[in-house]
């Protein structure tokens, strides 16, 4: 037997799986550099543009502004859905979303959104619940709805407190 040619053999799979871990590290060690490389040589000439007065104009005084909103809790309901459905009531609470300048129109309107809800909420099946893509195009129909009778981006989000299905 050759032990020579044994040993050639245990040696080079042990250094192409060095070379699968090591390669895939350092190509990514030398993009991280590069990228770094790049934003410094941006940020670089900005600051060479501007001076050092741009550069702390840039980042001074900028305030974070939190979008204005009011929330205006509906009432709950509980309706019976499509009889064909295995599910036969639902019981949901809807939260609104609008600007505050808006409110007293929403309360004013609330028993037109209300009659809205539950024409929409009798005509669907528990099908059309599944899953958090349903429950985003519940959100999304009863707002569109909503903005209907409001006009256009009264209500910014509709929100669900509950939602339960029997």
């Amino acid at each position: 037997m050759n032990t020579d040619a044994g040993k050639a053999r245990t040696g080079t799979p042990g250094r192409q799986r060095m070379y699968v871990i090591v390669l895939p590290l350092a190509r990514l060690a030398l993009g991280a550099a590069a990228l770094c490389g790049v934003a410094a040589a941006g940020f670089g000439g900005y600051w060479m543009a501007v001076g050092p007065d741009g550069v702390a104009r840039l980042f001074e005084g900028t305030p974070i502004a939190e979008p204005a909103q009011a929330t205006l809790d509906m009432p709950e309901l509980l309706v019976n859905l499509r009889p064909d459905t295995p599910s036969r009531f639902m019981k949901i609470g809807v939260t609104l979303a609008l600007a505050p300048k808006d409110r007293g129109r929403v309360e004013q309107a609330m028993p037109h959104l209300v009659n809205a809800q539950q024409e929409f909420l009798r005509n669907i099946d528990q099908h059309d619940l599944r899953g958090s893509a349903g429950l985003l195009r519940l959100r999304g129909e009863l707002r569109r709805r909503f903005n209907l009778i409001l006009g256009p981006d009264t209500v910014s989000d509709v929100l669900l407190r509950s939602l339960l299905t029997q």
